[in-house]
């Protein structure tokens, strides 16, 4: 059983919202107030907040209560036990009544327009709509990252959307749009398998597997605040640099494909892992370019100050 506290001013409304968000919570006090001051301030503000408090044994539970105090809109549970990560995810999914839906990671922030320019997107076109990540530390300083500022968008017709999603290496950042707004019909059971299941970038699977419903939209005038901390997987796992590392859920796509599919994703494979090995390469000289300039720059100031 879990413990649930609600508005029941807002659960008791007539009319159910029109976007449910999904936050589930694992000792996420350091960083959670950041998330739901984010969330809150937003200015489309028909939407419920469903937290999901997978048995933390840090302050989350009383920063959590203390928010449900003061705004209606947010549900908060709390979990008699672990039920771990993916499976939480699934609890705030199952208790959304929203037509559309979007999940919400207790440590990151949002533009105050997130919702009130992507929801329409996404209902316009029934697709998943994303904006564009801006990564940051602790200190809510922007990092560099490969994902930061690109334009995460997947459309067209089926077949054109599902092989450039397979081909594109995990390390530009395409599994973040499971953080987009999309309606909630699209997760169907397989979607879910496939994030249960375990396998290696298995959120890239669910996206996969989701862009079999529909498309995903990237929109470049709202951001995400992605941030890399010392308890976040992003930061715990180490980014592979060597090709077969890169596509190592490739093989996980092909399984997952019809066989046109299958045959022009193994056809123009080489093909497009020489041009993400290009940009990668690119971006490492181009860092390593700000770094020298960065050094060019504390030389040039210490000599000036003498």
């Amino acid at each position: 059983m879990d413990q649930r506290i609600e508005n029941l001013n807002y659960s008791g409304k007539a009319e159910k919202p029109q976007v449910s968000i999904g936050m589930p919570v694992h000792n996420g006090a350091k960083f959670i107030r950041g998330a739901l001051d984010s969330l809150l301030s937003q200015t489309f503000t028909d939407f419920e907040l469903i937290i999901s408090d997978n048995a933390s044994t840090d302050d989350t539970e009383a920063i959590c209560c203390e928010y449900v105090a003061k705004d209606k809109r947010i549900r908060y549970v709390r979990q008699k036990k672990n039920l771990g990560a993916v499976a939480n995810f699934k609890y705030v999914l199952d208790e959304a009544v929203a037509e559309y839906f979007m999940w919400a990671s207790s440590d990151d922030m949002w533009d105050k327009n997130w919702l009130a320019t992507l929801y329409p997107v996404a209902k316009e076109n029934k697709c998943l709509a994303f904006g564009t990540i801006r990564t940051i530390d602790e200190m809510d300083q922007i990092l560099r990252h490969p994902a930061n500022n690109r334009l995460f968008s997947y459309s067209g017709v089926k077949l054109l959307r599902r092989i450039k999603y397979a081909l594109e290496p995990n390390s530009l950042g395409k599994a973040n749009p499971i953080y987009g707004v999309f309606p909630k019909k699209v997760i169907n059971e397989e979607a879910i398998n496939l994030l249960s299941s375990g396998l290696y970038a298995a959120d890239t699977l669910f996206l996969y597997c989701i862009l079999k419903q529909c498309e995903i939209k990237g929109n470049k005038e709202v951001y995400i605040y992605k941030r890399i901390h010392q308890d976040c997987a992003s930061l715990n796992s180490q980014i592979p640099s060597n090709i077969i590392c890169l596509y190592a859920n490739l093989k996980n796509c092909v399984q997952l494909s019809v066989p046109l599919e299958r045959f022009l994703i193994i056809a123009l494979f080489p093909f497009t892992s020489v041009y993400y090995m290009a940009i990668q390469g690119l971006n490492d000289v181009y860092a390593m370019a700000i770094q020298a300039l960065n050094l060019l720059g504390r030389v040039f100031a210490r000599n000036s100050g003498k």
